[in-house]
């Protein structure tokens, strides 16, 4: 399969840090970007992954807009989905996913096969091929292996990867990140949830890098700038 060079949108997982590069939202992303770098004190934040408390926080689009303004600043970047039971990143892209990460462990493909690629500086990596046991697959020594190759290839992969309430599927994909996010819908969220996957995470050696606060009402404003916050541990 050779790469695809157009970079097309539908529904809500529109990356709007491209269709719309000087909007409000776009410039926290910008804002979420650079205090992602700010908090590499001990060591590179290249491998970012985020999750949820639980499915429809805005955990995809918030992985979708990352990685674009990441590559927007020239920083070569792959954006993998993770989320292997429920993928929604080709939906962002109008994308097929017909071949992607489970072919490249499954089929030994190469990333020419299955990477697809959106811009000179913005690469995607669908889920691919539905596997019979997700869980199994994202332990095995072959992730780890290609998570490792493709560091040499890439300056920042951002991984989208379930809900925490929903799967362990986060937890074991944390092991091989830098760093996580906690993507929380304000409102929706219960504190007891959070804190319970936060304590999940810390528990499996995750390095909690912050959280990304969602669907912020225009009256809270002067709590929350605008529509996206992060908040550094």
């Amino acid at each position: 399969m050779t790469k695809k060079k157009r970079l097309e949108h539908i529904g809500n997982y529109v990356p709007i840090s491209d269709k719309e590069p000087q909007s409000i939202i776009t410039e926290q992303y910008r804002k979420l970007r650079t205090n992602i770098e700010l908090s590499n004190f001990n060591q590179e934040i290249k491998v970012i992954g985020l999750t949820s408390t639980m499915a429809m926080e805005g955990k995809t689009v918030t992985s979708i807009n990352l990685a674009t303004v990441y590559a927007q600043s020239k920083k070569k970047t792959l954006l993998i989905d993770m989320d292997l039971r429920k993928p929604k990143i080709h939906r962002g892209f109008k994308m097929i996913n017909q071949i992607g990460l489970s072919d490249m462990i499954t089929h030994n493909l190469s990333i020419d096969q299955a990477i697809q690629e959106i811009n000179p500086y913005l690469d995607i990596l669908t889920s691919g091929t539905k596997l019979p046991f997700p869980a199994e697959f994202l332990m095995s020594e072959k992730l780890k292996d290609l998570i490792k190759s493709l560091r040499d290839t890439y300056d920042r992969i951002i991984i989208d990867t379930p809900p925490m309430t929903a799967v362990a599927d986060a937890n074991i994909i944390s092991s091989f990140t830098d760093g996580m996010i906690l993507v929380i819908a304000s409102r929706d969220a219960q504190i007891d949830v959070c804190e319970r996957v936060l304590d999940e995470l810390k528990s499996n050696g995750a390095n909690i890098i912050g959280s990304v606060l969602t669907r912020v009402e225009k009256k809270d404003h002067k709590y929350m700038q605008y529509y996206y916050s992060y908040k550094t541990e």
